[in-house]
């Protein structure tokens, strides 16, 4: 098909949805800029009861109020006020509104003098369409605690990266805040002190019963935190929000990826000589990455378990797996930029340095 006749039939179905004709040009991402370096730490300010939290739907759209009104009672439990972006019940697609709205709302809440953290609403996708219409800037004067998890990692670590704002992988609103969720968040954004020695919940309390952490290296190594959702880790390689993971403790997680993805994704960063440069590497929860067809004739398949031992172990950094991060019931808040350590040979995970203060 010609590009015209393409643009055309493109601008009709657009009409019959609604949707402008001008979206098609004002929303075309622009030329990437150039790569900056990640500037010096920045720690928020800690949260306390009391403080208003400013809820953004910078991903995917927010199918019913109901689900406004359960983040509502949920951040509200914590003992936090709350306030709602202006677009938080746009819907463009499948993503939350337009992209320049979705990152104006971001701004507007780092704007806001009356708002003192930012919490996503839900992941989904659509952060990566956005990030580049954030004001670093602004976001660097005025900084302040934002948190969430999923395809929220996209906007996170760009963050960090552009600002260095350290940012919080964490529960969403309509997350589950259970004891030991809440243990974990409290000890990130509520003290300003080190988080520490990173511990599993009591055995059975998770959704695979499983609390066992298992070393996939040797030796001790330390570093600023990066990561979140790794299909969007692997996603940003080659974009001006790359993460720069030479000397960095990088955090993975994933759900619903088939184990050929997860090794695919595992092989990007390998081959892509990214994995090699880690001072340290924890692996979460990689909840139902399980094959969804299994050929009677071939029923074997690897397990992600036995992916970590092939792809990870040989390169003989500090790693282990099987930390509460991910989407879990038991989550582990996970401060950007700040320092941790791992250590594989008594697979143990600490977070050495205070993520907020005071």
């Amino acid at each position: 098909m010609e590009r015209r006749t393409f643009l055309a039939q493109t601008t009709a179905a657009a009409a019959s949805l609604g949707i402008p004709a001008s979206v098609f040009a004002s929303e075309a991402p622009q030329a990437p800029q150039a790569a900056l370096p990640i500037m010096p730490t920045i720690r928020p300010k800690a949260l306390k009861p009391g403080d208003t939290i400013g809820i953004i739907a910078p991903a995917s759209f927010v199918e019913k109020q109901a689900d406004v009104d359960e983040a509502r009672t949920t951040i509200e439990s914590l003992g936090f006020k709350t306030v709602f972006a202006t677009h938080i019940m746009d819907r463009y697609g499948y993503l939350a509104g337009q992209d320049r709205d979705r990152a104006e709302d971001v701004n507007e809440m780092f704007r806001r003098d009356d708002v003192h953290g930012i919490i996503a609403l839900r992941g989904g996708w659509g952060c990566l369409r956005m990030i580049e219409y954030l004001d670093y800037e602004l976001i660097r004067r005025h900084p302040k605690v934002v948190m969430g998890y999923s395809d929220i990692t996209t906007m996170l670590n760009a963050i960090y990266h552009r600002t260095g704002l350290i940012t919080f992988h964490g529960p969403v609103a309509i997350s589950t805040y259970n004891e030991y969720t809440n243990e974990y968040l409290k000890k990130a954004i509520f003290t300003p002190e080190p988080i520490g020695l990173v511990a599993q919940p009591p055995q059975g309390e998770q959704e695979n019963d499983d609390t066992s952490i298992v070393s996939l290296g040797c030796g001790t190594g330390s570093g600023p935190l990066m990561g979140g959702n790794l299909s969007l880790i692997v996603t940003m390689l080659g974009t001006p929000f790359e993460i720069d993971m030479k000397g960095k403790v990088l955090f993975l997680e994933e759900v619903g990826e088939e184990p050929y993805r997860v090794d695919r994704m595992l092989t990007h960063l390998l081959v892509a000589g990214q994995l090699q440069k880690l001072a340290g590497l924890v692996i979460g929860k990689f909840t139902k990455c399980v094959p969804r067809r299994v050929d009677p004739e071939y029923p074997s398949s690897f397990t992600v378990e036995e992916l970590f031992l092939d792809r990870i172990a040989p390169l003989k950094i500090p790693a282990i797996s099987g930390v509460m991060i991910g989407h879990i019931k038991n989550k582990v808040t996970m401060p950007i930029g700040a320092t941790a350590v791992v250590d594989a040979d008594a697979r143990t995970f600490t977070i050495t340095a205070a993520a907020v203060c005071a």
